[in-house]
């Protein structure tokens, strides 16, 4: 193998790892990101973490909102918050 083939093996290896690279972290990007899950009713009390956030469409809140809970821990006496809002974007 004479000096231009190794430079051009060599640069294809590199243009290689590169794009192999890109593509890794374009997929952990698109992995890292979900879309807001929109239940249609309520969990049972002591199924959510303390503030974890979840929606609900049970219908009881105005057009184009839903219900944003955030939960609680009952243990101390943190309740759950529930509020209209609009429905999240991507749901």
């Amino acid at each position: 193998m004479n000096t231009i083939q190794k430079g051009h093996r060599a640069r294809r290896i590199r243009v290689l790892t590169v794009t192999l690279l890109l593509a890794g972290f374009s997929l952990a990007a698109a992995a890292a990101y979900t879309a807001p899950v929109v239940l249609k009713e309520m969990p049972a009390k002591g199924v959510l973490r303390l503030g974890e956030v979840i929606y609900v469409d049970d219908g009881k809140c105005p057009v184009g909102e839903v219900k944003k809970i955030t939960g609680g821990n009952q243990k101390t006496g943190v309740g759950r918050q529930v509020e209209c809002v609009k429905r999240p974007e991507g749901s």
